[in-house]
């Protein structure tokens, strides 16, 4: 299950950067080399995905206790490794990638829509079993790959402060504030979650087409219509009518 699901994992995120219409995505064309940097963090993370998924899967296992996953090795580590090998790092890429790939071992799920709800409560007990001094280490981290965008953001918040730290909670909080500024933290932050919000919603699009191909396309027009040309829109319409 490791590597296939790393693969099905980074293959997802890949289509996902590379569609031409995408809400809030990244274009290929823009000039610049965001695209670029995105997609070899995400092609880079192939033996880190598959490290920390077999994580989740010792917990699973009972091998290992949740509380005893090393945010080192599931978190800290990869986006070193992807330092080195990209020279930059984008971490609302990254850490849905690796924090949802323990949570994957961990529920032992075959379908994310299928079984939400014990993928739900796989991912809450890994975003809520850290210590503040994970917290405190991955703050840091950021510092160490380059983001010192992200960590100024925390400090301007308090959350470096050793004593801010240790009252706080869980990395799920870190999530949750960092997701303010880059989205991309909250698909794994469990309260404002982008992922149970659209899992939902896709359940319900399945209930009424009994497809989940044309459910998963219809999900998908949703999401992209705000940010179609509005010359378009007749085109878009023309084509959800023929179903």
């Amino acid at each position: 299950m490791d590597l296939s699901t790393a693969k099905s994992l980074i293959e997802g995120a890949v289509i996902g950067l590379s569609a031409y219409i995408k809400p809030g995505g990244i274009h290929r064309y823009v000039p610049g080399t965001l695209f670029d940097e995105i997609l070899c963090n995400l092609i880079s993370l192939i033996n880190s995905l598959e490290e920390v998924i077999d994580l989740g899967n010792k917990v699973r296992r009972r091998e290992l206790a949740v509380t005893s996953i090393p945010c080192k090795e599931a978190i800290i580590i990869p986006l070193k490794e992807i330092f080195r090998t990209c020279n930059t790092v984008h971490p609302q890429y990254v850490v849905p990638q690796v924090v949802g790939g323990v949570a994957l071992g961990l529920s032992g799920v075959e379908s994310i829509l299928e079984e939400s709800s014990k993928f739900k409560k796989a991912l809450e007990l890994v975003v809520a079993s850290s210590s503040w001094s994970d917290i405190k280490n991955f703050v840091e981290s950021l510092r160490v790959i380059g983001r010192q965008d992200m960590y100024d953001n925390l400090r301007s918040l308090g959350y470096v402060d050793v004593v801010a730290i240790r009252s706080t909670m869980n990395l799920n909080e870190i999530y949750r504030v960092l997701g303010s500024g880059w989205r991309g933290f909250l698909v794994v932050e469990i309260r404002e979650g982008l992922l149970f919000t659209y899992l939902k919603r896709l359940r319900e699009i399945c209930k009424k087409e009994r497809s989940l191909f044309y459910s998963v396309i219809a999900l998908y027009m949703e999401l992209v219509k705000p940010n179609i040309p509005a010359q378009l829109l007749d085109k878009v319409k023309s084509a959800e009518q023929c179903g």
